[in-house]
C-alpha cells in the first residue's frame, strides 16, 4: 500500500470517528424527528393544492354539462322554429363540448389517482410519525439511563475512584485509632493506684529476721 494511500485511509477512519462522537442518539433522534415533521408538512401542503386542483377541474367539468345541456335546448329551440342555421351551430358546438366532456373526465380519473397516492402518503407519513413519536420516548429514556449507568461505571472504575477509595480506607483507619486510644484513655481513668497495704507487728519482725539473715549469709 502506498504511502499517500495509507494516509488517505487514516484520514478517512479519523474523520469517520469524529462523526461518530459527533452523531449524539439524543440530538440525531431529534433532528430525524424535525425532518420527518417537515416531509410531512410539505406532502399535507401537497394534498391541499391536489385537492384544490381536483376541485377546480370538477367545477369545470360541471360547467362543460351545463354548457352542453344549454346547447341542447338552443339546438331543440332552432329546430322547432325551423332556424338550421342557429340548430346546426349549436350542434356543433355541443359536440366540441362533449368531446371536451370526455376528455375532462379522463383528465379527472387521473387527478383522482394522484390525490388518492397523496392521501396515502399523509396517512403513512401520519402513522409513521406516531410511531416514531412513541419510539422516540422510549430511545430518550434508554438513553438517559445508559448515560447514568456508563457514569457511574466509569466513575468506579476509574483511577480517580480507586484513588478515593484508598483515601477512604485511610479515614477509617485513623478513626479506627482515634477510637483504640480513647478507649485506653478511658481503662486508664477507671484503673484506680495499687495503695501501700499494712502488715501486722509479727509479720513486719519476721521480715526484718529474714533480711538480717541474708545479710549474714552474703
Amino acid at each position: 500500500m502506498g504511502i499517500f494511500k495509507r494516509v488517505k485511509t487514516i484520514a478517512a477512519a479519523d474523520f469517520h470517528h469524529v462523526l461518530d462522537k459527533c452523531e449524539d442518539p439524543v440530538s440525531m433522534v431529534k433532528q430525524y424527528m424535525r425532518a420527518l415533521e417537515a416531509e410531512l408538512a410539505k406532502a399535507q401542503s401537497a394534498l391541499g393544492n391536489q385537492l384544490y386542483f381536483e376541485q377546480k377541474h370538477e367545477g369545470h367539468i360541471r360547467q362543460v354539462k351545463q354548457t352542453i345541456e344549454d346547447r341542447k335546448r338552443q339546438q331543440k329551440l332552432a329546430l322547432e322554429k325551423k332556424n338550421d342555421e342557429i340548430a346546426k351551430m349549436a350542434i356543433q358546438d355541443r359536440l366540441e363540448l362533449e368531446k371536451k366532456l370526455q376528455a375532462l373526465e379522463a383528465q379527472l380519473e387521473g387527478i383522482n389517482g394522484q390525490t388518492n397516492q397523496l392521501k396515502a402518503q399523509v396517512v403513512k407519513l401520519k402513522e409513521t410519525y406516531a410511531d416514531l413519536q412513541n419510539r422516540k420516548t422510549l430511545l430518550l429514556s434508554r438513553a438517559t439511563t445508559a448515560r447514568t449507568s456508563y457514569k457511574v461505571k466509569n466513575t468506579l472504575f476509574s483511577s480517580q475512584s480507586e484513588s478515593i477509595l484508598n483515601g477512604f480506607a485511610r479515614m477509617e483507619d485513623k478513626v479506627l485509632h482515634l477510637e483504640a486510644k480513647a478507649s485506653a484513655l478511658d481503662y486508664f481513668s477507671k484503673t484506680k493506684p495499687v495503695q501501700d497495704k499494712s502488715y501486722s507487728l509479727e509479720v513486719e519482725e519476721e521480715f526484718i529476721k529474714a533480711k538480717e539473715a541474708m545479710e549474714k549469709q552474703a
